[in-house]
């Protein structure tokens, strides 16, 4: 699977996404997580946060604050729940 196109799709989702609804938040989660397995990255890892930090910015020009993340950290934290 090509990571490129992989992260491209889950930044689309993002920017398409509503998170003020569970599933969505979920279905999103399920994506990233499914994007570690695919290309070996681990959690506070250099590649992991940068990626991380990539997806942030592109969840965060539209919808920084939800009921699972209001920033950063915290949006890491709901991230990689099923990667620890």
């Amino acid at each position: 699977m090509d990571r490129n196109a992989e992260f491209k799709f889950m930044a689309s989702f993002a920017m398409q996404s509503c998170f003020d609804e569970d599933i969505c938040r979920d279905r999103f989660r399920m994506l990233w997580t499914a994007y570690c397995l695919h290309h070996n990255l681990d959690v506070d890892t250099a590649s992991y946060d940068s990626d991380l930090r990539e997806l942030w910015e592109a969840v965060a020009a539209d919808e920084e604050d939800t009921s699972d993340w209001s920033d950063f950290d915290s949006f890491g934290i709901f991230m990689c729940r099923y990667l620890v």
